[in-house]
């Protein structure tokens, strides 16, 4: 390929040039999932290196959006304000080029344009005008395709007749590489999106869609996955009255690893324990049960601890019966300390018929003004450190700003967690009114 004569030093080899582009372009578009931001940065890079005009278009034929539009001169810019609006074709005028490729997803290319070839390829009167002020010399128009989602827009490279040297075949070779490679990232960041959404809706269809009301208790609760990408991990909590309309039955869990195949697991745990508890309102049955129902799934390496518990408003009483699980915290008024009654942990679900003696549900009694912290192990081993994680929740318990704050269980979560958490985190919070 010949080299330009502009005097720009950028151009002393375009065939360095294009080479060292797409590598840089490859490189961008792998680095982030923001493709509009990427397909942006790479447009301002085209125009300082390889073309002198580049637009880029996504959607389709009829129904596009230019998230791109950049010139080798700032002058040039207020001009391609209304860029979009020349995709639309007169009556008895041909398609737009970018139309033409979004619809066939074949490639464009008219190496050399004059005012002949504006007039009978123009596809309005203002599109005409728009290329005569751009002053056009040569047009490649290149898909964007992914393998997926076929042709996703089109990528338009120019020179002009104050710029660089026409396009040739070798710089056809090279725009469908670029848009090969912008269509792949495109791609990539709609399958991302795609399964982002699925995983957000699997873990707000798994959790509650909202906690109890009763008279003198409030209920708070916070979730945060180790996988900040997915929006799922393996640890839940769950709450909801029995069928006797007072009582109310508590279950928090933790599924041995993250991600999606954690969630599913989870969501199956936590509809079993709620399942079971409304069938047979007694700790030990329904945790007996849903153990049974565990030990015989057919990923044994999958550990899950829970506790599961009933709350008494009335009576002011907290039963829980743990699986493997630690807590509740409980912040006692009266006492002015944070108590840990429930120290027999137990083994966890699907291995409980292992004990000789699994631990048997325990009561303790609820001062006005008790708060009750459940929570999986992800809040005090968010760094590995479990005794100082274990601490910092006792003291948030401690703290009167946390424990009446308007919603708790977050401001615990971000006292505890000082950092990124290296586990899933599941808190629900029950606060008793001090009457």
């Amino acid at each position: 390929m010949a080299s330009a004569s502009t005097g720009d030093p950028l151009e002393y080899d375009l065939d360095v040039q294009y080479l060292r582009f797409l590598v840089w372009a490859g490189e961008r578009l792998g680095r982030s999932l923001n493709y509009r931001e990427t397909l942006g940065a790479i447009s301002d890079a085209a125009v300082m290196s390889v073309a002198d005009l580049c637009i880029v278009d996504i959607g389709e034929a009829g129904k596009t959006d230019c998230v791109a539009a950049v010139h080798r001169d700032p002058v040039r810019l207020p001009g391609l304000r209304s860029v979009g609006e020349h995709l639309r074709s007169d009556e008895g005028r041909p398609l737009h080029p970018v139309c033409q490729v979004l619809k066939t997803g074949r490639t464009f290319f008219a190496p050399h344009i004059d005012d002949a070839w504006i007039d009978s390829h123009a596809s309005s009167a203002a599109h005409a005008a728009f290329m005569r002020e751009m002053q056009y010399e040569s047009l490649i128009v290149v898909p964007m395709s992914s393998q997926i989602f076929g042709v996703a827009g089109a990528l338009t490279l120019v020179t002009t007749a104050t710029g660089r040297a026409q396009f040739g075949p070798d710089a056809v070779a090279f725009a469908e590489d670029l848009g090969r490679r912008c269509g792949a990232a495109i791609g990539k960041a709609l399958l991302y999106a795609d399964a982002r959404n699925a995983a957000k809706r699997f873990q707000e269809a798994a959790l509650p869609r909202e906690l109890p009301q009763a008279p003198g208790v409030r209920f708070d609760a916070v979730y945060r996955p180790a996988d900040s990408s997915l929006l799922v991990g393996g640890d839940w909590y769950d709450a909801f009255f029995l069928p006797d309309g007072r009582r109310i039955g508590i279950s928090v869990g933790d599924v041995v690893g993250h991600g999606l195949s954690a969630a599913v697991i989870m969501s199956s745990m936590k509809n079993a324990l709620r399942t079971a508890l409304a069938v047979e309102p007694d700790l030990k049955r329904a945790l007996t049960a849903v153990d049974f129902v565990r030990s015989n799934e057919n990923e044994p390496d999958r550990f899950c601890t829970a506790m599961l518990a009933i709350l008494d408003p009335n009576a002011r009483t907290l039963t829980c019966l743990p699986a493997g699980h630690p807590g509740p915290q409980l912040w006692n008024p009266v006492s002015g300390r944070v108590d840990d009654p429930f120290t027999d942990r137990g083994l966890p679900l699907g291995c409980r018929g292992l004990s000789d003696r699994p631990p048997e549900p325990l009561t303790v009694s609820l001062p006005p003004g008790s708060v009750i912290a459940f929570y999986t192990d992800g809040l005090v081993e968010w760094n590995r450190d479990h005794l100082d994680g274990e601490g910092a929740l006792i003291e948030a318990l401690s703290l009167q700003r946390i424990r009446e704050s308007h919603h708790p269980a977050t401001a615990i979560y971000r006292h505890v967690v000082r950092g990124k958490a290296l586990d899933d985190v599941a808190i629900l919070v029950i606060s008793l009114d001090g009457s």
